[in-house]
């Protein structure tokens, strides 16, 4: 066999392997304990860091499950712009009852969830996204809150598609010396 031909199978091999793995997915599983919640009602306060990215979002899919243990909470997902202006906010503007800004009703998080039975379903993108928390009441200061999340990785439409191309092209070399 020829080191044309080796090159070739290894392709097709790859190709088909990395399809399969893609096709089960990876599911990564864990729980953040004692977070602590905001006791301004329905008002969002981010983290500090950025929750991970995905810089591979164009081949791999990364979908987020979070669910947690009280239903007074919501979460939500911001981009760096939306948490600027949310922090950004004054103490009046906060307690502002009549406005949709950075409240539970706001419509432009990248995702909310609003009820803790449903949890949060978050399609992880690349770029800097952060968590945010909220309460729909007014809750003690010493309340925490128990969060429970899971990624499953998998193949995304356009990894196939990049797979089946690096098939056909093993197929080729391999058919055509």
């Amino acid at each position: 066999m020829q080191i044309n031909n080796k090159f070739a199978v290894g392709l097709m091999a790859t190709a088909v392997l990395v399809m399969l793995l893609g096709t089960i997915g990876f599911t990564i599983e864990d729980s953040v304990d004692s977070v602590p919640t905001p006791n301004v009602p329905n008002s969002v306060f981010f983290a500090d860091e950025p929750i991970q990215s995905n810089p591979l979002a164009l081949i791999i899919a990364a979908n987020a499950e979070i669910t947690w243990d009280r239903n007074d909470v919501f979460i939500v997902v911001a981009d760096t712009e939306k948490k600027d202006q949310c922090e950004g906010l004054t103490y009046i503007e906060t307690l502002n009852q009549n406005s949709e800004l950075c409240t539970s009703r706001d419509n432009e998080y990248e995702a909310i969830g609003d009820d803790n039975q449903a949890g949060l379903d978050y399609e992880v993108k690349s770029g800097a996204f952060y968590i945010g928390v909220g309460t729909y009441t007014e809750t003690p200061d010493d309340f925490a809150l128990d969060i429970d999340y899971k990624v499953k990785l998998s193949l995304s439409p356009a990894g196939y598609f990049l797979m089946v191309l690096t098939f056909f092209v093993g197929f080729v070399l391999n058919k055509y010396q």
